[in-house]
C-alpha cells in the first residue's frame, strides 16, 4: 500500500519579511514532528498593496520521485505547530477525509473554527491558512484559480474547491499557534470573491464594504414565489407584516412574489373585511387566505399545507411576527435558496430591541438547539468569527426561510410529530441528510418577536427533538466546535468540567438513546 507524503506549504503573508528558514519558528517546530515524512515548500513574496492581508500560495508544489500519494498541508508562515500536528492531519486524511482543516490560535488568544463552509467563503477566509487538501485537489483549484486578478493565496484557493467536496473532517484542537494578519481592503477581497462566485456560476455581484460581503441578485430569470404566512389572525401583527412586504414588491430587479396566508384564527367577516382592506391597498401582490379549522394549532401540519397549495417554486415560511425592514431580503433569499447545492436559506433577524435573534442554528445548544449569537449587537467579533459572515448552519428557523418547494416535498416537508416548536430544524436535517447544504445570510433585514404567537413547547415536542436530534448530538454538529460552551448564548470557551446540556436533558425525560 503506498504511503501518504506530506508537503508543508508555508502560506506567506504579502509584503512580510521572510526569517531565515533555519532560524523561524516555523522550521523549529517542524524539526519536532511525531510525524516523519514530510517536505517543506515555501510560498511566494509578493510587496504589491493589492495583496496585504492575503496568505500567497504557489501555484504547484514538488514532490519526491519516491513519495505515494501527497497530500497539501498549508499552514501560514511564521506559525508554530504542535508537535503532533502533521500526525494528527495524516490521520484525519487517512480516513477518507478529502479536506482536513483544524483550530489555529493567535497566540494563545482562542480563535475557533468550524468544518467546511464553502459559503462562509464569501464573507472571509475563515481558515486562516489552515487545511489540508490532496495534491490533486490542489493543483485542480490553483489552476482555476489562476486566471483571477488577484494572486494566488489560500482564499482564492478554497473558493475554487468544489463546493460540496467530502468528506470533510474538522479538528477541534488549536494544532497552529500563528499570527495575526492584516484585513485584506475591500477591493481585493471583493475581486477575490467575485472570481469565486463567478467560477461557481452564481448569479450574483459581491460588494465589500467596511469587510462586510453583501451579494446583489441577477439570475437570468427569477423563478416564481409563494410566501406562506400561518396564523391565528392576530392583527396587530399580521397588520404591519402585510404593509411591509410592500417594500420587496416594489424592489425593481427582484423576484415578484403572490401571498398565502393560513389563518387559524375563525373565518368571520371581519376577518374576512381585514384581508379586502389589505387587497384594496395595493401592496403589489396577490394575497390569498386558506382558512384553517385545525385546533389545536399545529404548525407543522399550517405550514405543510401552505406549501402545497402554493404555486411558487420558491416557497418563503415567514412568521406572523416578524417585520420587515430591507427590501433586499427576498431577493437574498430566493437566490440563495435557487443555487445548486443549497437546500434551505435562512437570515439574520433581529429582536425588538435591534440585537441579533437568529443567524442559524447550532445542535447541542442548552440541550435541544439554540439560534447563533442570539442577543449580541450585529458585527460583533466573536471566537467563531464575526455574525457579518455568511454561514452553513445545520438548520434555520422557519420564521423565516427560503426553500425550492420540490427539495420541501423531497423530505416530507416539517415533521408532523413535532406540533409547535423543532420542525424547522429537523427540515435543515432532513435537507442536510440529503446531501444539501443549509446557509444563512448575515444581513438583518428583518425583525422577529420570537413566540409572540405560541407558548413554549410542549413535552412531546421535546421528546421527539431529543431523538430527532440525536444523530448529530452524538457525533458532533460540523458547524459547531467542540472546544465552545453549549450554556452561553455568546460564544465562548466551554469550563473545564462543564457538562453537556445534552446529558442533562436526557436525564430529565428519562431519554435513553
Amino acid at each position: 500500500m503506498s504511503r501518504t507524503h506530506l508537503v508543508v506549504v508555508r502560506a506567506c503573508e504579502a509584503g512580510a519579511s521572510r526569517v531565515p528558514a533555519a532560524d523561524d519558528a516555523t522550521t523549529r517546530s517542524l524539526a519536532t514532528q511525531t510525524h516523519p515524512d514530510w517536505t517543506v515548500v515555501s510560498g511566494p513574496v509578493e510587496e504589491s498593496a493589492d495583496a496585504t492581508g492575503l496568505l500567497l500560495l504557489p501555484a504547484d508544489v514538488p514532490v519526491p520521485d519516491d513519495a505515494g500519494d501527497a497530500l497539501v498541508v498549508v499552514v501560514p508562515e511564521g506559525a508554530t505547530l504542535v508537535r503532533d500536528a502533521l500526525e494528527q492531519i495524516a490521520a484525519a486524511a487517512s480516513r477518507g477525509a478529502r479536506l482536513v482543516s483544524w483550530d489555529s490560535d493567535v497566540r494563545d488568544t482562542p480563535a475557533l473554527r468550524f468544518g467546511w463552509s464553502p459559503e462562509t467563503l464569501w464573507s472571509a477566509e475563515y481558515l486562516h491558512g489552515c487545511f489540508a487538501i490532496p495534491l490533486d485537489d490542489y493543483r485542480r483549484a490553483a489552476a482555476a484559480a489562476g486566471a483571477a486578478a488577484a494572486p494566488l493565496s489560500t482564499w482564492s484557493l478554497l473558493l475554487h474547491l468544489p463546493a460540496d467536496i467530502s468528506p470533510t473532517v474538522h479538528v477541534a484542537r488549536s494544532l497552529v499557534q500563528r499570527n495575526n494578519v492584516p484585513s485584506v481592503p475591500d477591493p481585493t477581497a471583493q475581486a477575490v470573491v467575485q472570481a469565486g462566485l463567478d467560477h461557481r456560476g452564481v448569479p450574483a455581484t459581491a460588494t465589500r464594504t467596511d469587510g462586510t460581503t453583501r451579494l446583489a441578485w441577477h439570475p437570468q430569470a427569477w423563478p416564481s414565489v409563494s410566501i406562506v404566512i400561518p396564523s391565528r389572525h392576530n392583527e396587530p401583527l399580521l397588520d404591519p407584516l402585510l404593509e411591509s412586504l410592500s417594500l420587496s414588491a416594489r424592489l425593481a430587479g427582484g423576484p415578484t412574489f403572490d401571498v398565502l396566508v393560513v389563518d387559524n384564527g375563525g373565518r368571520t367577516p371581519e376577518h374576512e373585511a381585514f384581508y379586502e382592506r389589505h387587497r384594496a391597498a395595493g401592496h403589489g401582490y396577490p394575497l390569498e387566505v386558506l382558512w384553517w379549522e385545525e385546533t389545536p394549532f399545529h404548525y407543522g401540519h399550517v405550514n405543510n399545507e401552505g406549501v402545497r397549495r402554493s404555486p411558487g417554486e420558491v416557497v418563503v415560511l415567514l412568521n406572523d411576527d416578524t417585520l420587515v425592514e430591507g427590501a433586499g431580503w427576498l431577493a437574498e433569499l430566493v437566490g440563495l435558496a435557487s443555487l445548486p447545492g443549497i437546500g434551505c436559506a435562512g437570515t439574520a433577524l433581529l429582536d425588538p430591541e435591534g440585537r441579533l435573534q437568529h443567524a442559524g442554528v447550532w445542535l447541542g445548544m442548552w440541550g435541544y438547539a439554540g439560534h447563533l449569537f442570539a442577543g449580541l449587537e450585529p458585527g460583533t467579533d466573536t471566537i467563531m468569527g464575526s455574525t457579518t459572515w455568511y454561514r452553513n448552519t445545520l438548520a434555520v428557523t422557519a420564521a423565516c426561510l427560503a426553500v425550492r418547494k420540490d427539495v420541501f416535498e423531497a423530505v416530507g416537508g416539517l415533521d408532523p410529530r413535532l406540533v409547535l416548536a423543532g420542525s424547522d430544524v429537523t427540515l435543515g436535517l432532513d435537507l442536510h441528510a440529503s446531501g444539501l447544504r443549509t446557509v444563512c445570510s448575515p444581513h438583518p433585514d428583518v425583525h422577529h418577536l420570537e413566540s409572540a404567537t405560541r407558548s413554549s413547547a410542549p413535552i412531546g415536542d421535546q421528546l421527539a427533538s431529543m431523538v430527532r436530534y440525536q444523530p448529530w448530538h452524538d457525533a458532533g454538529d460540523p458547524y459547531f466546535n467542540e472546544r465552545l460552551s453549549r450554556r452561553s448564548k455568546a460564544p465562548r470557551l466551554r469550563r473545564r468540567n462543564e457538562r453537556d446540556p445534552v446529558a442533562t436533558v436526557r436525564d430529565e425525560l428519562g431519554v435513553t438513546l
